[in-house]
């Protein structure tokens, strides 16, 4: 199953969601491959320690404009079962050298991902917050979509575009069987803005809303802080029982 993460709308936990949905899911026993989509590389450095130097050629970048064979780039991880694709900071040129190219520039992914041969169980790909040609390059190669959204005032904005990208990906024969796996409450609160929009949401997208929610947890941005996962640095903590409920709900789905 290779599920991509998304939402152009920046800060609604998509990395963190990606992370410790992949790291759960490998810790169930699923041998699980994470694919950094983002040129920030904020999930790449999470697994990788920042003071690694990772060169272009030793990334995502170097399969999606050089043609890089995926496993040349595939990396291990210190938790079972979870392997990492790091990303680059040059993959923020990719945009622009895709727009550029001729061959094939919104399957190279899903080329890539095919000749692994159904290797993993699951492949989580975290994108970046925009619907540009990286995302499409995702959307094409995925089975699924799994949405994030805060639970803040400007939630809703945008989801309306990411309906229509998705809906063209599937119009235009790129990939007509992609779906919405579900959509994702983070950064909950008791407050009336963040049960108003849970509503709102509920009412628009059904059962597709996963049951779990992610709350506001500051175990999460430690996690990240101290270059690990949810489960390695704060098993017990709140956002860990909701990351572990997620990938129950994900597996059922």
């Amino acid at each position: 199953m290779i599920i991509s993460i998304a939402n152009q709308k920046g800060g609604v936990a998509k990395s963190t969601t990606a992370i410790n949905l992949a790291a759960g899911l490998a810790r169930e026993g699923y041998k699980t491959l994470l694919i950094d989509n983002d040129p920030q590389a904020n999930t790449t450095r999470v697994f990788i320690h920042p003071d690694i130097e990772i060169e272009p050629e030793k990334s995502l970048y170097n399969v999606i404009i050089k043609f890089a064979p995926l496993p040349s780039v595939i990396r291990e991880t210190r938790c079972d079962n979870l392997s990492v694709v790091p990303s680059h900071i040059r993959l923020s040129s990719a945009d622009l050298e895709l727009a550029q190219a001729f061959d094939n520039r919104s399957e190279r992914l899903k080329r890539a991902l095919d000749k692994l041969q159904n290797k993993y169980d699951y492949v989580i790909i975290d994108n970046p917050p925009s619907l540009g040609l990286l995302a499409i390059n995702a959307f094409v190669a995925s089975e699924k979509l799994l949405i994030p959204v805060s639970t803040g005032f400007f939630a809703l904005s945008g989801l309306v575009q990411l309906q229509e990208t998705v809906d063209m990906v599937r119009q235009t024969q790129l990939n007509p069987s992609l779906d919405i796996l579900g959509v994702l409450c983070t950064f909950t609160e008791h407050t009336n803005v963040s049960k108003d929009v849970e509503r709102q949401l509920r009412t628009y997208f059904g059962n597709l809303v996963f049951e779990t929610m992610i709350p506001k947890n500051v175990s999460l941005e430690e996690a990240h802080s101290n270059y690990t996962h949810v489960f390695d640095y704060a098993p017990n903590s709140a956002g860990a029982r909701a990351y572990k409920a997620l990938v129950k709900e994900v597996v059922a789905r």
